[in-house]
């Protein structure tokens, strides 16, 4: 596939990041457990890092990396506000994060399926983000398990 296509396909990722961490912030507001507060952030820790990541490498192919999660993705983050708004405990705001967990680890799989990728930075980061994604759903369903009770 063209590099312009991966470049695409990279700034839809990147444009998803921005997406998550919108939709994460407004999620950690309606926590109450400090354990969970304490947890989202260090999740929003590693989602800024994975969009400066992403920036990086669309840089690296001489492109220039969106700045935000644009139209849609801004769409989309109020549409999800305003259903937040309907959480009321930490229970629901746990599911609504593995909701979009699963989006996140999908997007990842579905890059890596339609692109042979041969630069061995963008294959670590990718892999990366992966791997921090399938960890983050796994805590999120631990606690799900754990506030269930």
């Amino acid at each position: 596939m063209k590099q312009s296509s991966m470049v695409e396909e990279l700034n839809q990722l990147l444009k998803g990041s921005y997406m998550g961490i919108q939709l994460f912030e407004s999620l950690q507001k309606q926590l109450e457990s400090e354990q969970l507060i304490k947890e989202f952030h260090q999740i929003l820790d590693k989602f800024h890092m994975h969009a400066h990541s992403l920036t990086a490498l669309v840089q690296t192919c001489h492109e220039k990396p969106v700045e935000n999660a644009g139209a849609k993705g801004i769409l989309t983050s109020a549409v999800e506000m305003i259903k937040d708004i309907m959480i009321v405990n930490d229970r629901q705001v746990l599911q609504e994060a593995v909701k979009h967990m699963d989006t996140a680890i999908h997007a990842i799989e579905m890059f890596l399926q339609r692109h042979q990728i041969e630069n061995e930075e963008m294959i670590k980061i990718i892999r990366i983000m992966q791997e921090d994604y399938e960890s983050i759903d796994h805590l999120l369903r631990k606690y799900l398990i754990e506030f269930s009770k």
